[in-house]
């Protein structure tokens, strides 16, 4: 008969953890609010260490014994490799390569923000199937999907490894996850708790390539309080399709149809990343069509200058294209923004990501 698979805590609510520890062994609130507090702190399960789990042992004996054969012995990834970045403008950024138990990796990035705060961007998959032709990490094909525990993970290693717990997360590292919908959503309901990373959904943005079909999705699975990223990157479909083969399923009026459609908390915006490229999607003419099809959305642009990888044929708009893009957006009344390039020197910027461990043709 086959053991009972032992239970990742950090993929827990709190509810969900209380059922879990009350099923096993019962005991109070306080009991299960100072484990869940452990865990989602610290990515340890050591109740051994716990005032409250003291003391229950010693008045019920072998109910650590039960808890500890009942949770997963590592409650999230390990940190194999770390490298950073420094700007004396902007801080250091880091990126951490992370990992998971079947010895799968991922990467995730801790970006410096205003204030001394920290961004963490996360991954959502281990590679990804979308195929766009200016990301690195499309170049590894899909690997697997992370689980919500292994995302979680990625939160506390990242707040570790910094000494600081992070303002904000970016579902913005390798994988696309609207492809991985259900896992997000419950990791995102875990950073949500207040007892544990107390992370709101104003504080945590997902991004898509342009799953038009998974967007109507987001506010039943308790995604509508995030804020939602769109990588365009073109508003012609033809260009689209060559850049982004997501848009050969779910093309630019289907994806706009999707994100009119979409209720926006009160005050937000859709986020519209636009990566520009040299003599690629750079023209005056582009920004008008970009301008065109967002119409009426409530929305603005993050124009991103490509990074460049070993491989990739496109370099990035030069400074004097990506300030006359930005000048056509605004000039139609758009609110857009250039995204400073953090983290290239180590392969951490955006479209950057991979690691390397299988490679496919894409485009």
């Amino acid at each position: 008969m086959p053991a009972t698979p032992r239970t990742d805590l950090l993929g827990l609510t709190f509810a969900e953890l209380r059922g879990w520890a009350r099923d096993l062994v019962g005991f109070a609130d306080r009991h299960h609010a100072a484990l869940h507090r452990q865990v989602a702190a610290t990515g340890r399960f050591a109740p051994h260490e716990l005032p409250e789990w003291q003391e229950a042992e010693r008045g019920r004996p072998g109910t650590l014994a039960t808890l500890a054969a009942a949770a997963a012995e590592d409650q999230m990834p390990s940190v194999s490799r770390a490298e950073s970045a420094h700007d004396p403008q902007h801080g250091t950024t880091t990126k951490l390569a992370l990992r998971f138990a079947d010895g799968r990796e991922a990467e995730a990035v801790l970006i410096p923000m205003r204030g001394d705060h920290v961004t963490v961007c996360v991954s959502s998959q281990v590679g990804c199937r979308m195929g766009c032709a200016f990301c690195r990490t499309a170049r590894m094909g899909l690997v697997r999907n992370l689980a919500a525990h292994e995302i979680v993970g990625q939160v506390v290693a990242a707040a570790r490894h910094a000494g600081a717990a992070p303002r904000n997360v970016v579902f913005m590292g390798m994988g696309e996850p609207l492809d991985n919908l259900e896992a997000v959503a419950r990791a995102v309901a875990c950073l949500a708790e207040p007892r544990g990373c107390a992370i709101p959904g104003s504080r945590i943005t997902i991004s898509t390539v342009g799953r038009a079909d998974q967007i109507p999705r987001l506010g039943g699975l308790g995604l509508g309080a995030c804020n939602l990223a769109i990588s365009v990157s073109s508003a012609d479909d033809a260009l689209r399709d060559r850049l982004m083969p997501v848009n050969r399923t779910h093309d630019l009026a289907a994806l706009r149809a999707a994100l009119a459609a979409h209720p926006l908390p009160r005050g937000r915006k859709l986020l519209i990343a636009y990566v520009l490229m040299a003599g690629v999607n750079d023209a005056d003419a582009d920004a008008h069509a970009l301008a065109d099809w967002i119409g009426d959305l409530e929305a603005m642009v993050n124009l991103i200058p490509f990074n460049a990888f070993a491989g990739s044929p496109w370099q990035p708009s030069p400074i004097e294209r990506v300030v006359a893009f930005q000048a056509a957006l605004r000039g139609r009344g758009l609110h857009a923004l250039t995204r400073t390039t953090r983290g290239d020197a180590v392969l951490a910027a955006c479209g950057q990501l991979g690691t390397g461990k299988k490679e496919v043709s894409v485009g």
